[in-house]
């Protein structure tokens, strides 16, 4: 398939160096290879504020007309977020299509979506924004299928849009509420086992080693956002601890809020881990930039408060004194990270017992008074728990065991033995 020729244009003002904008172009022609497009040239421009009518300077855009013109090319790509009258304004002056960089990355998504739950979220996401844009009319929402409805009397073209929009967002949003309740009934049924989450940014290995440690295949690539789907699997620990350990969506600078929320049901793995896997790009030039990126979502979903285990991975890119300096400063600020390759498996003994200390710290010491009768029970803590004491006592038949456990499995035994004692005072 014929790859689309784009420019890639950004506008940077204030106090942002030229050299720090320069990286986020970079990162934007990633977006446009993941895009798969043909990136032909790059246009920078510094600004003291951005033009209200077209974002970019007047001689500028003049400029990327007539390259456009000379080089076949009918799509700019824009590194900003543009108003629907910038972008209106650009196209009609250019005569090229125009893409800012929310729309690249609901592209993008789209074109990475597989399961039926993500592309009803990257559809959602997608309306959401067509909603706040509305640019192209009728072409922008060549997506919606089955055709809009008939104009009343007095409506204009975008008050039809519009509400066949808002229609079209509450069917995706009642069909990804089913979805979620299946998910939180599958999670419910392993909320007995400790729970982690891989994060991080886009393209910090997350998938290579959540294939290492769970000795799956899961897709991988060289590229930004290569899996957009949750993905949960056991992780088995050398001293036998069954966890659970989850693969989720890569974060990005300014990801779009509307994505965010369109993914909620997919983040709820994250809410709802007991340990967050912080997995970094140590051999990234930005490091630090796109921690930051990471903590800001997760600040944004309300969990940047949970046990964080910070993951310095691709330590096989990078070596050198200056690696030897960063490393320094990176164990000082993080004491309790560790330094793995998921390629290579370098670090990931340490990495198992990181995880183990966790385990072991997430046990909870209690003592239980167990109605003899309760068998079963017995056999199950004898199981999963360490027992330091178990006496008996013949006058009322009760057995009182100290044991160390797990704190996801002590509710649901207490409420066992809860429920047992109050039938058998019914009589029932």
């Amino acid at each position: 398939m014929k790859k689309d020729r784009v420019f890639l244009i950004g506008v940077y003002w204030g106090e942002e160096s030229k050299e720090h904008y320069s990286e986020s172009m970079e990162e934007l022609h990633r977006l446009a290879d993941t895009a798969n497009t043909e990136v032909v040239r790059s246009f920078i421009q510094s600004l003291r504020k951005p033009n209200t009518a077209t974002y970019i300077g007047k001689g500028k855009l003049s400029e990327i007309k007539n390259e456009a013109k000379n080089n076949n090319v009918k799509t700019l790509l824009f590194n900003n977020n543009l108003s629907p009258s910038q972008s209106r304004n650009i196209s009609d002056i250019t005569g090229c299509n125009v893409v800012d960089r929310t729309e690249l990355i609901l592209d993008i998504f789209a074109l990475h979506a597989t399961t039926r739950q993500s592309k009803l979220q990257v559809e959602l996401a997608q309306l959401e924004y067509a909603y706040t844009k509305l640019k192209r009319k009728w072409k922008h929402l060549s997506r919606i299928q089955g055709g809009i409805g008939f104009r009343g009397p007095g409506e204009t073209q975008i008050e039809v849009d519009r509400r066949e929009i808002r229609k079209k967002t509450i069917i995706l949003k009642k069909k990804l509420e089913s979805i979620e309740k299946t998910s939180i009934t599958k999670r419910k049924k392993r909320s007995d086992k400790i729970s982690i989450a891989l994060v991080g940014y886009t393209n910090a290995g997350k998938s290579t080693l959540f294939n290492k440690l769970t000795h799956e295949n899961r897709y991988t690539a060289d590229q930004l956002f290569a899996t957009l789907d949750a993905k949960t699997r056991s992780l088995v620990l050398g001293n036998g601890a069954n966890l659970i350990l989850t693969d989720t969506i890569g974060f990005i600078r300014n990801l779009p809020h509307k994505l965010v929320n369109s993914f909620h049901s997919t983040l709820l793995e994250v809410l709802e881990a007991n340990l967050l896997l912080h997995v970094v790009d140590v051999s990234h030039p930005n490091i630090f930039e796109l921690m930051d990126s990471v903590y800001s979502v997760l600040e944004e979903i309300k969990v940047d408060n949970k046990n964080i285990l910070v993951i310095f991975n691709k330590v096989d890119k990078v070596g050198g004194n200056h690696f030897k300096f960063l490393k320094k400063k990176l164990m000082i600020e993080y004491p309790d990270s560790v330094f793995i390759s998921a390629k290579t498996g370098e670090g990931l003994d340490e990495l198992y017992e990181k995880i183990n200390l966790f385990t072991i710290k997430n046990l909870k010491t209690v003592t239980l008074t167990i109605p003899i009768e309760m068998q079963n029970l017995v056999s199950f803590i004898f199981d999963n728990a360490e027992v330091l004491e178990d006496d008996f006592n013949p006058e009322n038949n009760m057995r009182k065991i100290t044991i160390k456990i797990s704190r996801q499995l002590l509710p649901n035994i207490k409420k066992q033995i809860e429920d047992f004692n109050l039938k058998k005072k019914l009589g029932i």
